[in-house]
């Protein structure tokens, strides 16, 4: 019984898939037809060699991010298209009962987290108490924002509740995606495609830096002494946290290689390591040598070095290894004090070595070494205090971050700044509150478990450096997150998720603990749901916002005018008695409109391309909800050349009488 609800409720997603963002990806003008091939090739690959589809997502997702900014035919949701693409055969492989799982702990960790994030997007979606029941609304919000959700980046977006929980469920798929394609003797061949994305990666990145194709302009101007390679990301932050990530695994497969492949991957380990400084990311840079630390002390407590096929390496590895640890303190020691000396700034910084010397100049004040962190931290810590249990909603610290900045009066931020909070577990708390933050730290204690399960760090055996380079690589991942925000960006979600899930796969049961506050956590904020959706403050409402229309636009000739999607309302007051809207159809071809006033089909029209034309409707008295409801609805909707919106009629200024 309980397998037939999950095969048909996966099938219920896979359709919903099919039927939403791969319907849109492969039938709107907007994608090139080349794209929509190599998309169809991918979900064939995945249907014929399942096993390859970690190894396509690792090899394929850090190389995308930045393509749409230089290509501007490629949709912002690229990432997104290529996890549909392994997705969707295997939800249905496996609703049909095709897939054998392998243990996995990230995946019931990150579904805990994916749960408590949904939680606070149905309460966002949950109509406000004037509405009543009205699932209309609810639908029309949910379907209005699935274009975007591929045509428009969801970072700079408003409307970014639903597309950062979809982004989550990308790492949820991933994660099942790995359970149910590797084991613990075919996760090797995974690691390598990450290993060579990596490289890869930090080579263009070297290119970038000469002829800046791809080069991000923001941090041109934030730190315009030196170039700071994004590579095939959009933030050099991001791309820092994913060579922190993938370079102790290209040391550890180095280590588990002999003769000449050990040169190659040591060669291709170094260009990274490379390509990690030109980023001039400082918590990256930092967490790639707290990741090689820990590489070196998993190793040499599992006595790898003692079975070695080098004999330099059995010989010596362990007094290199102090004599590494020795040096870099000596060195940290030698940059604080030069830095101190010459008081360096980070306005004077015109190489690498000067973005390090100003780090640890200790004669400046914590925010200036920090960027700005402090006053973004201190403004992050307002939104948690607001709403400490629950948090202030998914998505919405960027777009608050404004309101709550103006209240503190901090002036050493921009005034229009919708900055995000530059901390993961902060930014956790902020939007999902202590029961998310308790969800993610669950979630990050699943994958530890997984980690040290039996047989995942294998004693004297080389072939498992790979592994322990990724154990060390998560290690300086979480680093990461003290610095960044590693839930934000739909690559750092899918990489990081993949990696994880690799690295815990075959791990035993989760202790009961875990699964007794995971459900505690879970029963907590199913609760909240109800609570928080009807305890919400009930602001008197003169007229609803109206739904369905994009932002207003001024003609050539000063006229006010905006487009209308598929469906849109428009709400007036109760006593108006008649109202003229002005609609024109700039469509290539003929469109129908049909309107509706007060729920009940007032008209229908056929418009041909080109002139206005004004709708003219008496309004019945006294309507119950206590204004006029006129909706239209638009068909076919229709996208002109270059702009991802989904376009219906262009309605102009309307006017009333009462």
């Amino acid at each position: 019984m309980i397998a037939a609800f999950t095969g048909l409720l996966l099938l219920i997603v896979a359709a919903a898939y099919l039927a939403g963002p791969a319907w849109l990806a492969l039938s709107s003008a907007l994608v090139p037809v080349w794209l929509r091939a190599v998309l169809v090739l991918l979900t064939v690959l995945a249907c014929v060699r399942p096993a390859w589809s970690p190894a396509v997502l690792l090899g394929t997702v850090p190389l995308l991010p930045v393509w749409p900014t230089i290509v501007p035919a490629l949709p912002p949701a690229l990432v997104h298209l290529v996890v549909l693409s392994q997705a969707i055969p295997w939800l249905i492989r496996r609703a049909v009962g095709r897939v054998h799982l392998t243990r996995c702990s990230m995946t019931p960790g990150w579904a805990l987290f994916v749960a408590v994030a949904a939680v606070s997007v149905c309460v966002g979606l949950t109509p406000a108490r004037w509405r009543g029941a009205e699932a209309a609304h609810v639908w029309r919000n949910i379907t209005a924002q699935v274009p975007g959700y591929i045509f428009v980046s969801h970072a700079t977006s408003d409307g970014r509740a639903l597309p950062m929980l979809l982004g989550l469920v990308d790492g949820l798929l991933c994660c099942v995606i790995v359970s149910g394609s590797l084991t613990r003797a075919t996760r090797p061949g995974t690691l390598r495609a990450a290993a060579v994305a990596a490289v890869a990666s930090a080579l263009f990145g070297m290119v970038q830096a000469s002829n800046g194709l791809g080069l991000q302009h923001a941090w041109q101007i934030f730190d315009a002494g030196i170039v700071r390679i994004n590579a095939t990301y959009v933030d050099p932050n991001a791309l820092a946290a994913f060579y922190a990530l993938i370079g102790p695994v290209l040391i550890g497969l180095a280590l588990a290689a002999a003769r000449w492949r050990r040169a190659a991957w040591g060669a291709a380990a170094l260009i990274v390591m490379v390509a990690m400084v030109m980023t001039a990311g400082r918590a990256g840079l930092a967490s790639l040598a707290l990741g090689c630390a820990v590489l070196a002390w998993l190793g040499l407590r599992r006595e790898l070095d003692a079975v070695d096929p080098s004999r330099l390496v059995r010989r010596y590895a362990r007094p290199v290894v102090r004599g590494g640890a020795v040096a870099a303190v000596v060195v940290l020691v030698a940059v604080v004090t030069v830095g101190t000396t010459l008081n360096m700034r980070h306005e004077q910084q015109t190489s690498y070595l000067h973005t390090w010397l100003y780090t640890l100049n200790l004669r400046q004040s914590p925010d200036a070494i920090a960027k700005g962190r402090l006053a973004v931290w201190r403004i992050v810590m307002t939104m948690v205090r607001e709403a400490p249990l629950t948090g202030i909603g998914l998505g919405n610290s960027v777009n608050e971050f404004e309101r709550y900045r103006g209240q503190l009066g901090i002036a050493s931020l921009p005034s229009d700044a919708r900055l995000s909070a530059h901390n993961t577990y902060l930014l956790v708390t902020s939007e999902l509150g202590v029961i998310g933050l308790t969800a993610w730290l669950l979630m990050m204690f699943a994958v530890l478990h997984g980690i040290r399960a039996p047989g995942n760090l294998p004693f004297r055996d080389p072939a498992g450096w790979p592994v322990l380079g990724l154990a060390a690589g998560l290690a300086g991942y979480a680093f990461t997150m003290l610095t960044g925000d590693r839930i934000l960006l739909r690559e750092d979600i899918v990489v990081g998720t993949t990696c994880a899930a690799i690295a815990s796969l075959g791990a035993g049961p989760l202790p009961r603990p875990w699964r007794v506050l995971s459900w505690l956590t879970l029963a907590v904020v199913l609760a909240s749901w109800p609570v928080r959706a009807t305890s919400r403050p009930l602001v008197p409402v003169s007229l609803p916002e109206r739904e369905g229309l994009h932002d207003d636009q001024i003609g050539v000739r000063g006229d006010t005018y905006r487009w209308s999607t598929g469906y849109a309302v428009i709400y007036l007051a109760a006593d108006v008695v008649d109202v003229q809207l002005p609609v024109r159809n700039l469509s290539p071809g003929r469109q129908q409109i049909d309107i509706f006033v007060d729920g009940r089909h007032a008209d229908r029209r056929q418009l041909e391309p080109g002139p206005w034309v004004t709708l003219s409707y008496r309004l019945p008295p006294a309507p119950r909800s206590g204004w006029h409801r006129l909706a239209l609805q638009v068909t076919p909707t229709w996208q002109a050349p270059g702009d991802p919106r989904v376009l219906g009629v262009v309605v102009g200024e309307w006017t009333e009488e009462r």
